[in-house]
């Protein structure tokens, strides 16, 4: 029984030191052979590539609809644009001062007649209705009441020439003709011509 014991006791300090030095065995081989592999050619690095980047496309500002109803504060005929001082509308303009594009085919009515903007003035209570892109504003519709904008005179640019005549002209004119005036005298004694000597 004692060899039996003796047997056993061998068998498992044998089953335990072996695989441990197998795996220490291993583990030396592989940290040699990566070592030897490294050693025999570098790592290749590839060269990254720089990817293009993408320019994002631009969302266009979406169209929302919007009401204002308030008072024109100026009208611009020429750039086709108004400002309106609006006190109820859509949340996006009430209370504010806002300043919409009129588009040639905005639909314009002033005192029930269809006008052009060159009649909205300021002063003028309106309805505006359009649309909203961001903070850009167009006209769709605009009803408006009070007096008709009178069209304002180009300024006119100074002229280049005096408006003024002059207002006085010499008033004296040569009434006769000058006469020819005799010569002045001379302070040298006149030298006598030759004088003719009587023949003989």
């Amino acid at each position: 029984m004692r060899m039996r014991r003796t047997a056993a006791a061998v068998a498992m300090v044998a089953a335990v030191t072996l695989p441990a030095a197998g795996i220490g065995g291993v583990a030396y081989a592989q940290s040699s052979s990566a070592t030897a592999s490294a050693a025999k050619k570098p790592a290749a690095v590839k060269p990254t590539k720089a990817k293009p980047t993408k320019a994002k496309p631009t969302k266009a500002p979406k169209k929302v609809a919007f009401q204002a109803s308030g008072t024109i504060t100026a009208a611009d005929a020429s750039a086709g644009t108004i400002t309106v001082v609006a006190r109820s509308g859509t949340k996006d303009v009430r209370g504010k001062t806002v300043t919409m594009t009129v588009p040639a085919g905005a639909r314009i009515i002033l005192n029930g007649k269809k006008i052009t903007v060159a009649g909205l003035g300021a002063g003028q209570k309106v309805s505006v209705t359009g649309t909203r892109a961001g903070t850009a504003y167009t006209v769709s519709k605009i009803q408006a009441t009070g007096k008709k904008a009178k069209p304002t005179p180009a300024p006119s640019s100074p002229s280049a020439t005096p408006t003024t005549s002059p207002t006085t002209s010499p008033t004296t004119s040569p009434t006769a003709e000058p006469t020819e005036s005799a010569p002045e005298p001379s302070d040298e004694p006149e030298t006598p011509e030759a004088s003719e000597t009587p023949e003989q």
